[in-house]
């Protein structure tokens, strides 16, 4: 029912940095650069530049793993921390933490409902509340995405944090969460509000009975 999506990984383009501080950092911003840190395990961070288009398309790429070379040896890296400019929204700044093959790590990964529905064309409505969890695996089985079919889904079904779990990757959720479902759609209740026709007063254009029966002048004094 659910399988992980994965394709070729973004290759992050680096250069060496060889300028530091706030003076040199402005001046690589301008010439469209963003100083980038690279950090893997308890080694001291490494200090590099990236253009600012390649690293918009590394963002727009989709991608939580990205594949990055670090000293002629191939790596892994995801983003640990971004610095956004508060007006403009470019990217001042991006920390990368190396992730080896190996490494066990814990990353958010989208959750997608694939097909349609057959309790959707009977007239339900498809509801996902939770459309990313934190799965639990090996830098090298992070998927892109989990893709969830829902097509078999009837009214009142609904598909698990259970159902999605793989043998490559653990997702960190509570197994009785639910991820997807097909439910009636909501009808708006009607309100009725009866009212006795004894209770209202109406008064006609030329005016209104007094108590003791006699018309008052909507109009009187308008003369004096």
């Amino acid at each position: 029912m659910a399988q992980a999506k994965t394709k070729e990984r973004f290759e992050l383009q680096i250069e060496q940095r060889s300028v530091f501080g706030r003076r040199a950092a402005r001046a690589l911003r301008k010439d469209g650069y963003v100083p980038v840190n690279f950090y893997s395990g308890g080694e001291e961070a490494q200090s590099y530049v990236m253009t600012a288009t390649h690293l918009r398309d590394a963002m727009h790429s989709g991608e939580q793993i990205f594949n990055i070379t670090i000293d002629g040896e191939p790596r892994r890296a995801m983003v640990k921390d971004v610095q956004w400019h508060p007006v403009t929204d470019k990217i001042l700044h991006m920390d990368f933490l190396g992730v080896r093959l190996r490494d066990i790590i814990e990353i958010p990964v989208a959750v997608i409902s694939v097909g349609s529905a057959i309790g959707v064309q009977e007239g339900g409505v498809l509801q996902q509340p939770i459309h990313e969890v934190v799965v639990r695996c090996k830098g090298e089985d992070v998927p892109d995405s989990i893709e969830v079919d829902v097509s078999a889904l009837n009214i009142g079904d609904g598909i698990h944090a259970s159902d999605i779990q793989s043998d490559e990757y653990e997702v960190l959720i509570a197994e009785d969460i639910t991820i997807i479902s097909v439910v009636l759609p909501q009808k708006m209740e009607e309100t009725v509000v009866e009212v006795d026709e004894d209770d209202l007063e109406f008064e006609d254009e030329e005016g209104s009975e007094s108590e003791d029966g006699e018309k008052k002048d909507s109009d009187k004094g308008s003369d004096e």
